[in-house]
């Protein structure tokens, strides 16, 4: 079998022999688009001295995905270049929690269907203008059995006003919060590091059991993620055990997004902690080796 590095590479080469194929294509408008892509904001004006949310929808073709900000085995992430007035800045991206696209050996991290990846502007405490533009120049990868490289400038004007109301979008904006990582609190994770294995320990809130749960690596090439994430019950708590991409670089910290399912819902938590070493799994590792 293919490693993780090898499988990227197998994959990726392919992706970008594709995109170049591609691009003739697309610049005589014979090759389909398979995402739509819009600028939407929460409110319906811009407010002086006050942050906007921004966001970029892709709405996708039933089969078709774009991908996460750690793709996983292939792919590629969705990238925003902004031209925003002057004062203005625009913040990073606020990833929703993905779900697993899996063909084979190789697994993916991305989205289906419709996502809304929100963005905050920081808005200055004086605007001249009567009305303000925004342009959004996104570059995305759209995905089904074969690959394609999308792209769009998209462009929003919006109204200065001292008070703002909520837009028809906003309610785009509410589900994407909803499904946005959150440092949770009751929540207690913490990692330990082998040679070959990570382990992600995980005690809930009381009176909340985890039923399941899978670990989005944000780092890329730590986790080799074409094989299982095992959970097993310790009490009540968890331990979520991720095998390490063998040719990955050492890490001292696990980051990433865990998605957890409980009785009363699914939890995507944040999780950011340090990988402490654990020569004991190294030994058992070690006794395990054939």
């Amino acid at each position: 079998m293919l490693s993780a590095a090898a499988r990227t590479e197998v994959v990726l080469a392919g992706v970008f022999a594709l995109g170049i194929g591609a691009v003739p294509a697309r610049a005589q408008g014979a090759a389909p688009r398979h995402v739509k892509a819009s600028l939407l904001a929460e409110t319906d004006a811009v407010q002086p001295g006050r942050s906007l949310q921004l966001g970029v929808r892709l709405e996708m073709e039933k089969g078709w995905h774009t991908y996460w900000q750690n793709p996983g085995d292939s792919g590629l992430p969705t990238r925003v270049k902004w031209e925003l007035p002057p004062g203005f800045t625009a913040g990073e991206i606020r990833w929703p929690y993905p779900i697993r696209f899996v063909s084979g050996p190789v697994v993916s991290y991305g989205y289906e269907h419709d996502v809304l990846l929100p963005v905050a502007v920081v808005v200055p405490l004086a605007i001249a203008a009567s009305e303000v533009r925004f342009v959004a120049r996104v570059s995305w990868l759209e995905c089904e059995e074969a690959c394609l490289p999308g792209k769009a400038e998209l462009a929003l004007v919006l109204p200065v006003r001292p008070s703002a109301r909520e837009g028809e979008r906003a309610p785009l904006f509410a589900e994407a919060r909803r499904r946005l990582p959150k440092r949770e609190p009751g929540w207690r994770v913490s990692a330990e590091g082998a040679a070959r294995t990570l382990s992600l320990a995980v005690r809930p809130p009381l009176g909340t059991a985890v039923r399941d749960a899978y670990f989005y690596p944000v780092t890329p090439r730590l986790v080799d993620y074409s094989q299982p994430q095992s959970l097993r019950r310790e009490g009540a708590a968890v331990r979520l055990e991720l095998a390490r991409d063998p040719n990955g670089a050492p890490a001292e910290r696990l980051v990433g997004v865990l998605v957890a399912e409980t009785a009363s819902g699914r939890e995507a938590l944040e999780v950011d902690v340090k990988l402490v070493s654990s020569p004991a799994r190294t030994s058992m590792e070690k006794e395990r080796k054939p």
